[in-house]
């Protein structure tokens, strides 16, 4: 778990908080960003090298790309102001699980969706795919 925080963590901070800047961060995925505190641990790291992270998150437990693009909580964070960056975690069995269940067309489409819905909010947002990890035997 620590190097998912040292990697996001990374990406921040090279992207840009340099000179006491103010990275705003927005967490949209489930309980395994929720349970971990993520945003917390990402803001403390940060904080140990100087620098300032906002923080704001909608975690619901299970939640998937696909129920994130129609959550009001999610829609009103993403328009609430002008992100540097939005962390998307699927709901983690969904990439490992057959397409004969999930369809062709689940979690690509919804992720970009998503996607469309932070960059017409502000253009110059990095949108991060939180991949987290694999569960024994898929």
């Amino acid at each position: 778990m620590m190097k998912k925080v040292l990697v996001i963590t990374s990406i921040i901070l090279s992207f840009g908080t340099l000179n006491g800047q103010i990275t705003n961060v927005l967490f949209l995925g489930n309980s395994y960003t929720n349970v971990n505190n993520l945003p917390l641990l990402v803001k403390n790291v940060a904080l140990s090298f100087g620098d300032t992270i906002n923080t704001n998150q909608n975690t619901p437990g299970g939640y998937t790309y696909n129920l994130h693009t129609t959550n009001s909580t999610t829609l009103s964070l993403i328009q609430s102001q002008q992100w540097d960056f939005v962390i998307l975690q699927e709901q983690s069995q969904i990439p490992s699980l057959p397409q004969s269940i999930t369809g062709s067309d689940y979690s690509v489409p919804h992720s970009i969706t998503l996607n469309n819905l932070i960059k017409n909010n502000y253009s110059c947002t990095e949108t991060v795919f939180y991949m987290t990890w694999g569960r024994k035997n898929g």
